[in-house]
């Protein structure tokens, strides 16, 4: 609960009631309330604790197994016993519910849902039937026409649907193509006010509608024409927005979801200006005033501060990294003087035969103890690295699992992250020629991580990135 004041009911001379919404609920702990009269008169504290809700539920926007893409929905339990999942799919003909799966103790599972739909648009909802957590996310393949490479994009889903949501990332200028992706899983029409936060330029604002039990999908250059600019999506009832963007005739493209509130701090656990990569930061304030923001990248050298900018209010910054701070690996902690949001986006090949690919992904307002990344593969020339960003003063000890599709022959170990840097891990070291999900935690008491997973295919000629579930 947020701590602001509520009005209470008296019951007895013992009790008083007030009623907190789920949405006022913080984060898990221990918490105190406290009674104050008319009088001015303060009671003793007394302490509750809020529970962590299992990460049961999961909601993927984006999705098609038409127009050459090909889908792919991974689904890790991280659970010491076996669960049983729904999938349920929402198309333009309605919602459509796959046979249950049986996912086994500690495992990765992955389903195609072209199988199950035939060639249509579609998000997914996922749901565990005992109540037990579980990750969700989603990659996408396809080959763009004449490209010299298939590409990918992957995303994580959210745990619940909410009225509002923010994409600090979004371009239709330089060849881009960016959509807006709108998963209403009620049985409502839902109305969107949707706001492009155009750099340099005033916001504009669009009304839409989404039907119940569907997704529907809006062009950013239809709308605003040739723009960089973030994205506020506001609905009268909650909705599941993502962003996916395309490039060079969809040579390549990337995707994410958004994040519900903006915060003072950001962290993004990937990031390099070195190996032929360009690193971008997006960085979006929705807020009514200026934001003083300042951007630190942890390099295995040490903490690097950029020099502070302000941004006006409900604006947008691209931030190019690689003219910052080149030839490094990194990861970026982005502070803002109000409540901000940033994303970061990727791109290396463009000087090769194969040409130019890219990833992106929104970053997290905290660090967490435990980190779940559903999707990992090694089989060919497929490489999957983890990223491990350590924000805190003080080395952490970092234990990492990789999760099969049986369960059997599940892999862990641990290592040591130095203080303010990060590190990344190959799953091609532990786990050659398989697949595996992730799980990263966070040894050291009190100190928590941040965690992305990369992959890359086809020569690096293809590759996706994501943030993961989380508990702490």
């Amino acid at each position: 609960w947020k701590g602001e004041d509520r009005n209470t009911t008296y019951s007895s001379p013992t009790q008083l009631k007030a009623s907190i919404t789920a949405e006022d609920i913080a984060s898990p702990g221990v918490a105190s309330v406290t009674v104050l009269n008319r009088g001015g008169e303060t009671s003793n504290a007394q302490t509750f604790t809020i529970e962590e809700s299992a990460s049961s539920t999961w909601y993927l926007s984006e999705g098609t197994s038409d127009y050459g893409f090909e889908t792919y929905v991974t689904i890790e339990n991280p659970n010491a016993t076996p669960v049983t999942v729904m999938v349920t799919y929402m198309t333009k003909d309605g919602p459509r519910t796959r046979a249950a799966l049986a996912l086994p103790a500690m495992s990765q599972t992955t389903i195609n849902p072209l199988n199950d739909l035939g060639s249509t648009d579609f998000s997914t909802k996922v749901e565990c039937k005992e109540g037990k957590t579980i990750a969700v996310d989603r990659r996408m393949i396809w080959t763009g026409p004449g490209a010299p490479s298939p590409e990918g994009h992957s995303s994580i889903g959210v745990t619940a649907p909410a009225k509002t949501w923010y994409l600090a990332e979004g371009s239709s200028k330089w060849g881009f193509e960016t959509w807006l992706l709108v998963q209403n899983p009620n049985d409502q029409d839902a109305s969107c006010t949707i706001t492009y936060m155009i750099e340099g330029e005033a916001s504009q604002v669009f009304e839409k509608t989404v039907t119940a039990n569907s997704r529907a999908s809006f062009n950013m250059e239809t709308d605003i024409g040739q723009k960089d600019a973030s994205i506020k999506v506001e609905s009268d009832i909650p909705v599941i927005p993502e962003r996916a963007m395309y490039r060079n005739n969809r040579r390549e493209g990337h995707d994410s979801i958004g994040t519900t509130t903006p915060a003072n701090d950001f962290y993004l656990a990937e990031g390099t200006t070195d190996w032929g990569f360009t690193t971008y930061v997006l960085v979006q304030n929705p807020s009514d005033e200026p934001a003083d923001v300042t951007v630190t990248y942890l390099t295995p050298e040490g903490p690097q501060e950029q020099p502070a900018f302000q941004m006006d209010p409900n604006s947008r910054k691209t931030i190019c990294v690689s003219d910052v701070l080149p030839g490094t690996d990194l990861s970026t902690h982005v502070h803002g003087s109000v409540p901000i949001i940033a994303e970061r986006a990727m791109y290396w090949g463009a000087d090769t035969p194969l040409g130019e690919a890219c990833h992106a992904s929104v970053g997290m307002d905290s660090p967490h103890t435990t980190f779940y990344l559903p999707d990992g593969e090694t089989y060919g020339d497929y490489e999957t690295w983890t990223l491990v960003m350590n924000p805190n003063e003080t080395d952490v000890t970092v234990e990492i699992s990789y999760l099969t599709p049986t369960g059997e022959g599940n892999v862990t170990f641990t290592d040591t992250v130095p203080a303010n840097s990060r590190k990344t891990y190959s799953m091609g070291d532990a786990l050659p020629q398989g697949r595996a999900a992730i799980v990263v935690t966070s040894k050291t008491s009190g100190k928590k991580i941040m965690v992305e997973r990369a992959m890359y295919w086809n020569s690096r000629g293809a590759g996706t990135d994501t943030i993961g579930g989380y508990s702490d």
